[in-house]
């Protein structure tokens, strides 16, 4: 059995595909989409969708955006990153 098969009462998945999961799994439903993942890349898929949440409502504010003023940013997150290592 190396493929996935939808039965009346749900999806069968082969062991086969799961093989490089370890540790705990998380399986979770949204929408459309059934994830099945570690806990780490749950967490770490999480902290991304957040970070760009707040991009986008960071972008809501600028309104003239330039390449310059890109530019500015990038160099002063760098700065400030560079002092915490």
């Amino acid at each position: 059995m190396s493929k996935l098969r939808q039965t009346k009462d749900g999806l069968l998945i082969p062991s086969s595909l799961l093989k490089g999961l370890t540790g705990p799994v998380s399986v979770q439903r949204e929408g459309n989409v059934l994830f099945i993942e570690s806990e780490q890349r749950r967490t770490a898929r999480r902290r991304v969708a957040r970070m760009v949440q707040r991009l986008r409502q960071a972008a809501k504010g600028l309104k003239n955006l330039t390449t310059a003023t890109i530019a500015r940013e990038v160099a002063a997150v760098r700065r400030k990153r560079a002092g915490h290592r």
